[in-house]
């Protein structure tokens, strides 16, 4: 076992910083159902840069997920160069050492790599069957894991060859084994052509309903002929997939409102990106939707979480473009802007996973989320290995 205090922690003092005043229902956690008014943030971990763990660099984590029957977390790494590392894609069980008042440690306690269907670990960048792992959920029946790729969109370019390598949703045994594929709609099949997802921005998140019968999986930003992505002065359109989990095949769909870029990028011809990084469920048809945006020369990350109802929302599932098409959006509330954080958190890094934990010891909900740090050498504030544990007040 590895147990690792952070540098950095914020115990009950700066709690009250991080409460954001919002609506919420009652909660009805008696069937699986849960609500989500406002967050208080308990306290934070930052782990070293690039540390290692039985041979393996801890870095890109991407999800994040809580088994309440072995009392663990899974944590996924997104690590698919060999600039990231060495090793193969694989997934971490880990404890947080948290309460009500302050977040004292990670234990991490094992690690595995997924496998292939063929039984093979995946190979790294720029072999053809590379994974871009983001997103994870534990099957609370059946004990296995739910995980997603975003797949590759990497057109020619010099000395560079073309990748074009479908996103995928795979199910595998806790050690690591493949065991079945979800059934993709053909509108998100990578392409050279101007259709399909574009490249970094496929599938990002996944959440099970509370009954298990379903799985909500998130894009990150919009299809190709959905219209453009998210720029500084317009925000996009991505989609929100339900699956049948008994079979696999995708049965409803919505479209998610996704922010525009949050600041102007230093200089502002420069890289920017805002989308959708990770869902979580609270009923059959509310969410919550973690966003990102990012920009070159802004320190840090400007991130957003939001919760979201599909209840009244157009089903496009058989619509083949949004751009001009006729429909009604998921509606989308304000929980927590992270930039009120900043400061007491010294930066917002690249927060990608979130969770439900264990609940406090007064009966309410923990909420953890993640940040993939990129597996840069050098710590910053806006790429680092981030945790922050919240008490959620309904």
């Amino acid at each position: 076992m590895t147990v690792l205090r952070s540098i950095w922690t914020l115990g009950a003092v700066c709690a009250a910083t991080a409460l954001l005043a919002a609506c919420g229902g009652s909660d009805d956690s008696s069937n699986g159902e849960r609500s989500v008014g406002s967050l208080r943030l308990i306290g934070q971990q930052i782990l070293p840069r690039r540390m290692e763990y039985q041979g393996t660099v801890v870095g890109g984590i991407s999800g994040i997920d809580y088994d309440d029957k072995s009392n663990q977390f899974i944590l996924l790494s997104d690590d698919r160069t060999t600039t990231d590392s060495a090793n193969a894609p694989r997934m971490y069980t880990v404890r947080l050492n948290y309460d009500a008042s302050s977040f004292s440690g990670v234990q991490f306690l094992s690690t595995f790599s997924m496998k292939q269907p063929n039984g093979a670990v995946y190979p790294k960048v720029p072999d053809p069957l590379v994974a871009d792992p983001e997103s994870v959920r534990v099957d609370r029946a059946t004990g296995n894991y739910v995980w997603v790729s975003e797949g590759d969109r990497t057109l020619a370019s010099g000395t560079i060859a073309a990748r074009i390598i479908d996103p995928f949703i795979r199910e595998i045994r806790p050690d690591g084994t493949h065991v079945r594929e979800y059934q993709i709609p053909a509108m998100f099949r990578m392409s050279a052509d101007n259709t399909g997802p574009r490249g970094n921005l496929a599938f990002e998140g996944i959440a099970f309903t509370p009954d298990n019968s379903r799985a909500a999986v998130l894009m990150e930003g919009a299809l190709l002929q959905d219209g453009p992505a998210s720029t500084t002065t317009a925000g996009s359109v991505s989609r929100i997939t339900m699956f049948n989990r008994a079979t696999g095949a995708a049965v409803a769909q919505y479209a998610y409102p996704v922010d525009k870029v949050q600041a102007v990028p230093v200089p502002a011809d420069q890289f920017t990106v805002s989308g959708a990084t990770e869902i979580l469920a609270l009923s059959g048809t509310r969410f919550l939707v973690l966003e990102r945006s990012f920009s070159v020369g802004v320190v840090g990350n400007q991130i957003r979480l939001y919760e979201i109802n599909t209840a009244n929302a157009s089903n496009v599932l058989t619509t083949p473009a949004l751009a001009g098409a006729a429909y009604t959006p998921v509606t989308k509330r304000l929980v927590l802007d992270f930039e009120t954080l900043k400061g007491p958190l010294g930066g917002i890094a690249n927060l990608e996973g979130i969770t439900f934990g264990p609940k406090l010891a007064n009966g309410r909900d923990s909420l953890v989320v993640v940040a993939d740090d990129n597996f840069p050498t050098a710590d910053s504030q806006t790429d680092r290995n981030q945790y922050l544990v919240f008490e959620v007040l309904p």
